[in-house]
């Protein structure tokens, strides 16, 4: 028993770290949300508006100032004297609503980034499993010319073929290897990219279930689009817009600060206490804030206007995507079910039949480079559906990992 045991224990012990279970997309999206650099950045820079809003709500501060004139032996005189700035206007509840709505512009830009970036991440986790898919595409054709050249070469030994077709079969079978280095390379780019994305190395990626039909219709995308990211940027920039307004308004009326001191003159024995009381402000003659006020209406026009434009074209992209999710999805059900069973039936059967010397080489030829062109069209439109899928996410801020098996 224990020669049994040993053994077993050692190989469990020493398993390969490769024999991990494939990633799945939430396994993707969820190291993205720890390792990716610029969502990082995000989530910093919305931390910092945060603290700038705080920094808004402080009371200015006093002002402390003391002045001596003369000896005190000669009867000079000290004064002690405290500024108390008094702020007008309501620029204080401005200063903090302008704060209160950037606070909210970096939460949304913060949401619409990760919304980005996790398109990104499903984007590129497809093209690495399709990607991938290619690749085992490539081994396979190149297995079946392998099998074509090896028929080939026994029915030139035999006599019953010309050496041209052993040939041309040898030339088909370097050039699907050379496929397969391609796709190879395609392979290596489309998980580099997707590690770029993670912030950290990629394993082998599971298998993804055939697509579904778009969960949502036209009607109920239209009912996402208030909620889309970028447009619920555009009107915080309308909000932002207003509260700019309001308080270069408020800049208008001149800050007071209240003086309150004491000054002590005259001789050292003779000295005579005056408490002071008194107000500073400036006089709005010249400058009344009139081309800050302008502008922050004008800007504030400007984020309207963008409001609109941003909702127009959202509206046009979320329909564009979804049309594109509709058309892939039609075109790859109907290359999966009248396509591809048909190629894979005549290349067989080619084959078969060139082995019993009923068809030449170049039916066989044909048949085959018919199969891999309705393979990799169904890889295209399946790449078409997943980049679209991944499109609409961004738009509307909702990923989506139901597709995983």
């Amino acid at each position: 028993m224990k020669r049994i045991c040993m053994p077993l224990l050692a190989a469990v012990c020493l398993a390969p770290a490769w024999a991990q279970p494939p990633m799945s997309l939430a396994d993707a999206l969820l190291k993205a949300r720890q390792g990716n650099p610029e969502l990082k950045a995000l989530e910093l820079e919305a931390g910092a508006v945060d603290a700038a809003g705080r920094q808004a709500a402080l009371l200015p501060n006093p002002s402390l100032e003391y002045v001596r004139e003369g000896r005190a032996s000669e009867g000079g005189a000290s004064t002690v004297q405290l500024a108390i700035p008094l702020e007008l206007g309501g620029k204080r509840a401005a200063r903090m609503e302008a704060a209160r709505i950037g606070s909210r512009a970096a939460a949304l830009e913060l949401a619409a980034g990760r919304a980005r970036i996790e398109a990104d991440v499903a984007a590129a986790f497809h093209a690495a499993y399709l990607a991938q898919e290619h690749v085992a595409l490539a081994a396979q054709v190149s297995e079946s010319g392998r099998r074509s050249s090896d028929a080939a070469a026994r029915r030139v030994q035999a006599g019953k073929v010309s050496p041209v077709e052993e040939a041309r079969a040898r030339v088909a079978e370097a050039n699907w290897r050379i496929e397969g280095v391609a796709a190879q390379k395609e392979l290596e780019e489309a998980r580099s990219q997707l590690a770029s994305l993670l912030g950290s190395e990629v394993r082998e990626i599971g298998p993804l279930a055939a697509p579904g039909a778009p969960e949502a219709s036209a009607l109920q995308l239209e009912a996402l689009l208030d909620a889309a990211p970028a447009i619920g940027r555009a009107a915080v920039e309308v909000e932002a817009g207003n509260a700019a307004l309001k308080l270069e308004r408020a800049q208008r009326v001149p800050d007071v600060s209240l003086i309150v001191g004491t000054k002590r003159e005259g001789p050292e024995r003779e000295r005579v206490r005056q408490n002071i009381v008194g107000i500073s402000m400036p006089l709005p003659l010249f400058n009344r804030n009139q081309g800050a006020i302008l502008a922050a209406e004008r800007r504030a026009d400007k984020a309207r206007a963008e409001l609109e434009a941003t909702r127009l074209r959202v509206r046009a992209e979320v329909q564009q995507a979804h049309a594109r999710m509709q058309a892939a999805l039609q075109q790859e059900r109907l290359v999966r079910e009248d396509v591809l069973p048909g190629a894979r039936y005549a290349a067989e059967a080619a084959l078969k039949g060139f082995e019993a010397g009923k068809f030449n080489y170049v039916e066989v030829l044909d048949a085959q480079r018919t199969l891999v062109q309705a393979q990799a069209q169904h890889l295209r439109v399946l790449s078409d559906f997943y980049r679209a899928k991944a499109d609409l996410s961004r738009l509307v801020g909702k990923p989506d990992t139901k597709e995983m098996k």
